[in-house]
């Protein structure tokens, strides 16, 4: 065999290992679909990273340098499909390709339906249904970032009334620690939709006979508007 001759054999197996390395987005949806489905019992599994920033970038880069793959793949590919050498694997490199690209533009269309579904409306207001739900929302991702996963798994010895006493503003103690990690990098978890200061503190912590965590809004205008369940 003549070194072109190889040369234009090793192509599609490049094409489709490029492809394989490509099809992980499709892998990091289903893994997460079912996190969500069977990731366990509430309050004792979170999807929340601890530090959220360093985790976003790496995503956004992975996912921009996956889809140059991808789209490279796939046009590489579909000009190999030309030549009758090992075709095979060239298809399905350009569908591996393909198909991890889509589950890249999906995530970047999810993303942007729920910043649109969440965000406010053209007047800059939430609606009373959408602002009950917003609260509720951030209610549940308190209780989360203080349950056993994360707030309690740095401080094992902590006793349930200690959670009543850590500043839930949205520049305190899930935020912006003294020591130790952050829980969240968005503060708006911690403003009611319906409290016009930004800065003071909303929500609350107790604890039922049982021991679970619960976080309710004690904001005058959201406990108004119904807030709390």
């Amino acid at each position: 065999m003549s070194d072109d001759s190889a040369a234009r054999g090793k192509r599609p197996t490049a094409i489709l290992v490029a492809g394989l390395v490509g099809f992980w987005p499709v892998l990091f949806i289903l893994i997460m679909w079912a996190l969500t489905q069977w990731g366990g019992a509430p309050g004792e599994f979170s999807l929340a990273p601890r530090e959220t920033t360093r985790n976003v970038v790496v995503l956004i880069v992975a996912l921009a340098a996956t889809l140059v793959l991808d789209v490279g793949t796939v046009v590489v590919g579909v000009r190999a499909l030309k030549r009758p050498f090992s075709r095979g694997r060239a298809v399905a490199g350009v569908v591996l390709a393909g198909v991890g690209a889509l589950a890249i533009l999906l995530l970047l269309g999810a993303g942007i339906a729920l910043s649109i579904i969440f965000g406010r409306g053209g007047d800059g207001k939430l609606s009373l249904e959408e602002r009950v739900k917003k609260c509720r929302s951030n209610q549940e991702k308190i209780a989360i970032m203080l349950g056993p996963e994360m707030w309690g798994f740095d401080h094992p010895d902590a006793r349930p009334e200690d959670l009543k006493e850590l500043d839930l503003s949205p520049e305190g103690d899930l935020v912006k620690p003294e020591d130790g990690p952050a829980y969240t990098t968005d503060p708006a978890v911690f403003d009611c939709p319906a409290d016009d200061d930004e800065g003071d503190v909303d929500y609350a912590v107790s604890i039922t006979p049982e021991g679970e965590i619960e976080v309710r809004c004690i904001d005058p205008a959201g406990i108004k508007e119904g807030h709390n369940p």
